[in-house]
């Protein structure tokens, strides 16, 4: 028994040392850097919701004095939200792509975890988050999703789940 306890000792302190290495991103290309066209354009299309979690005893956290980021879903925009956008480790990465830099929106929400994005073009965009508390430890984490603006409509989204 003491020897299984031992090797789950060494197992978990291995498993805090390692760290995972930055992502690598795809190289950008002029094809690449054209899918932002329609996204640089001022639309008629909103975006407005609220962030927050419960946490396990029922009590909510709101995202209150977060930046929430909006992120066209273009290609490089697909590639960041699969290697940085989700991951905790990594939520400050982007890629080098200038375009990704002048689609990317940022407002801050208001005291209830609410925000709003005006003057969207139509297309799909990632909105993004993070929601955080600390209770002996850091709780919390990236809240997120995909989203969809189709001929200027105002789109409402709660985002109140881990980000995938």
């Amino acid at each position: 028994m003491k020897k299984f306890l031992l090797i789950g000792i060494l197992f978990l302190s291995a498993c805090a040392t390692v760290s995972t290495p930055p992502p690598e991103w795809n190289a950008v290309s002029s094809s690449l850097e054209s899918e932002y066209t329609p996204y640089l354009k001022k639309g008629s299309g909103k975006i407005s919701g609220q962030a927050f979690l419960t946490q396990r005893g029922g009590g909510v956290v709101k995202a209150a004095g977060r930046n929430v980021t909006l992120d066209p879903a273009t290609s490089v925009g697909n590639e960041w939200w699969g290697k940085a956008g989700v991951v905790w480790q990594f939520k400050s990465l982007t890629p080098s792509s200038p375009n990704f830099h002048k689609a990317r929106k940022v407002a801050v929400a208001d005291a209830d975890g609410r925000f709003k994005f005006s003057n969207l073009p139509d297309g799909e965009y990632y909105v993004r988050t993070e929601v955080t508390w600390l209770a002996g430890s850091m709780q919390g984490g990236l809240v997120g999703a995909k989203v969809k603006v189709e001929n200027g409509a105002t789109i409402e989204v709660i985002l109140n789940q881990f980000a995938k």
